[in-house]
């Protein structure tokens, strides 16, 4: 690797980090302008440096339940795409399992998930398991989706030409249809993170005494705004912080994706 292209690579993710903060920074900046010109008062819209530094005086109390909503997406996410990759590749290749499986999934997929919530407090009660499930249940469609989108997106004369090489069925299945299905597959990844952030907080709110929806809707019914909106962008910088990880991944998996856009 040239200097050159090492100075081109450090400028691009220089601009990919600098130009979000940057509309970030635009953003709360306008945020505090108008509620300091407004004269709007902070138990009806808290100034972001009222929040912002919130979150350094009470990260003692916010952290803790920062991590006990972080470890439940993660698991909730996981449980709903670890399944959803290897069904959507049955869905692509067997029309048996297109036929039968795939209209009872989009069923599921059609029932409200939110309403399911005290129905699984009934059966699994006030810990992490009801909001887990709920989690896997919301992610795991537009993942399986992007799967099968992503596996019949192959061009059909590669699998002419790889039986005509005497690949495997395996080999085929390596080497050819999981990298084509990967933009797809990580497409559904990325949306669906996001999903399982809102859906872990909402649970929250519903039944639970930890994690950050609880602090939210506690901080709420004390009228404790600038606490609310605090535990609101942790929460948010969690979402921020996990769609990163898939994004680096997807560069790892994917290092021909960074040779296009270089093009």
């Amino acid at each position: 690797m040239t200097a050159a292209s090492t100075n081109i690579g450090i400028r691009r993710a220089i601009s990919r980090i600098g130009n979000p903060l940057l509309w970030f920074a635009g953003f709360i900046l306008a945020w505090e302008l108008f509620v300091r010109i407004a004269e709007i008062p902070s138990y009806t819209l808290p100034a972001p440096s009222d929040f912002l530094l919130r979150i350094f005086a009470s990260f003692d109390r916010i952290l803790p339940q920062a991590i006990i909503s972080t470890k439940l997406i993660v698991l909730g996410f996981l449980a709903g795409a670890l399944p959803a990759v290897p069904l959507g590749l049955l869905i692509a290749t067997v029309p048996l399992f297109e036929r039968t499986l795939y209209p009872f999934l989009v069923f599921l997929n059609v029932i409200p998930k939110i309403a399911l919530v005290p129905v699984l407090i009934v059966w699994f009660g006030f810990g992490g398991m009801p909001k887990i499930i709920l989690a896997a249940l919301l992610v795991f469609f537009p993942i399986m989706v992007d799967s099968i989108t992503g596996f019949r997106a192959t061009d059909r004369r590669l699998f002419y030409l790889s039986r005509s090489m005497g690949a495997s069925a395996l080999q085929t299945l390596w080497y050819i249809r999981i990298p084509a299905a990967l933009p797809y597959i990580f497409s559904g990844l990325k949306i669906s993170i996001v999903l399982a952030v809102t859906v872990v907080i909402v649970a929250e709110f519903v039944g639970s005494n930890e994690g950050l929806g609880y602090l939210i809707l506690r901080a709420t019914s004390n009228h404790d705004l600038s606490m609310t909106f605090a535990a609101l962008f942790v929460a948010a910088g969690i979402g921020l912080a996990l769609n990163y990880i898939i994004e680096t991944s997807e560069g790892w998996l994917m290092p021909w994706l960074e040779y296009q856009r270089q093009k």
